[in-house]
């Protein structure tokens, strides 16, 4: 008897077993990786690494949440309001198509769920680097996510305290805001559409036609139940920013505007912030305006091709990102409100995850947070363009390498570090 071709049998046997229950696997399971993590997440960095594993990082310590591998690549870590739950898409590359799916992490009890998946041949997402879209609502742990299909996107909510997912409109481009009083704007083409979205129903209450050559719809004033939301309208070539009123039904205008413009409102909701191009812009606007929604009366006026912009939480400052001609770098400003002066900091080369937020940042300052809570720190990934800067060891250095770089002490002396490699990282709340 041959007992080498059946040591190579059994052998063959045993492994062919442990392949078939890897594949059995449910795919929530396979890239969580899972250590020790702090008690409070809260003032934390979530960010993902240069070999795409999802980290968080706190007190000067790193923690693995999910480790991507050969085959599954991760994008887009989302947290909840509350730091309790972590969404977060993946694309799996099988044997003759794709997996693109959206897995939800229970951070307090590593429950890893998958609430949404699709296959196809061909790698479908919304853009580059964005197989889905997700934001969580305000006050209730409901998950939004805008998902691509073979036509158009389509929008979906996620009940987590019901474990149900419903799609509530299809046939995008959609952009999705969250208001208070559980209401969820979304601006499709040349329709906006208000919904009421709690565990108990989803209801369409309000539909607008509006312009269809902007993004979000920024919400006003929401106390005594007052709903407020600013939309742009356009008759022929005139084309004009409006708050509406949604239980009265009445429209107020604010200002005429380009025809193709990025909208977005200060915390406070003192300023209307506006970045406008008279034509189509593939990423870079002709200007960048502030408005007094109090004065109603333009303030600033800032013509520096810039691409998106995020406003600090105490609406202070603005983190504005410009391109300057015929280069490959961007220019770190920060716009201060109190004087209207804009102070460069740095030139950056970003990486190809945080030039997609920055370039959708109406969208993403609605989900991911560039700033710290206090609004003294700003972190962003990319590469340093010269040496001014720190690591967290104090050394000036200059990396080629994606960084994940905290910009502090903005209100007195503005101070660049480096922490640590990485493609893209945000704030927990």
């Amino acid at each position: 008897m041959n007992f080498n071709f059946i040591t190579k049998i059994l052998l063959f046997n045993i492994l062919l077993l442990i392949f078939l229950f890897s594949c059995s696997q449910n795919d929530s399971d396979l890239n969580l990786s899972v250590s020790d993590l702090p008690d409070n997440i809260s003032k934390s960095i979530i960010y993902k690494s240069l070999t795409d594993d999802i980290k968080i990082y706190k007190n000067d310590k790193h923690y693995e949440i999910l480790k991507s591998d050969d085959y599954t690549k991760l994008y887009w870590p989302t947290i909840s309001s509350d730091n309790s739950l972590l969404a977060y898409s993946y694309i799996k590359e099988q044997q003759t198509d794709y997996k693109i799916g959206i897995n939800l992490l229970n951070l307090q009890n590593l429950e890893n769920n998958e609430i949404y998946s699709s296959s196809d041949s061909t790698k479908n997402l919304l853009s580059n680097n964005i197989p889905h879209y997700m934001g969580w609502s305000p006050s209730n742990n409901i998950l939004n996510f805008t998902t691509p299909t073979n036509n158009y996107p389509s929008l979906y909510v996620y009940k987590y305290d019901i474990d149900t997912s419903e799609k509530i409109i299809d046939f995008g481009p959609l952009w999705v805001n969250w208001g208070a009083n559980d209401l969820l704007s979304v601006h499709r083409r040349d329709k906006r559409f208000i919904f009421e979205i709690n565990q108990q129903h989803t209801k369409l209450i309000d539909t607008e036609s509006v312009s269809m050559f902007y993004r979000i719809d920024p919400w006003v004033n929401q106390n005594n139940n007052i709903d407020q939301i600013i939309s742009i309208y356009q008759n022929y070539d005139v084309v004009s920013i409006f708050k509406s009123d949604i239980q009265k039904n009445n429209n107020i205008l604010i200002t005429d505007v380009n025809e193709y413009s990025m909208i977005n409102i200060s915390p406070d909701k003192n300023f209307l912030s506006v970045l406008s191009s008279e034509t189509y812009p593939s990423s870079i606007y002709n200007n960048f305006k502030l408005f007094n929604l109090n004065s109603n009366e333009t303030i600033l006026n800032y013509e520096n091709s810039p691409i998106g912009y995020f406003w600090s939480p105490d609406s202070s400052k603005i983190l504005l990102i410009t391109k300057p001609r015929n280069t490959n770098v961007y220019d770190i400003n920060i716009v201060y409100t109190n004087d209207l002066s804009v102070r460069k900091l740095q030139s950056i080369k970003l990486s190809d995850e945080q030039l997609e937020m920055i370039v959708f940042s109406d969208q993403f300052s609605a989900s991911h947070n560039l700033w710290s809570s206090d609004s003294s720190e700003l972190i962003i990934s990319g590469s340093i363009e010269f040496d001014k800067t720190v690591s967290e060891t104090g050394i000036n250095e200059s990396d080629n390498n994606f960084n994940i770089i905290k910009i502090s002490n903005l209100d007195s002396n503005p101070t660049t570090t480096i922490l640590f490699p990485g493609l893209l990282g945000y704030w927990t709340n």
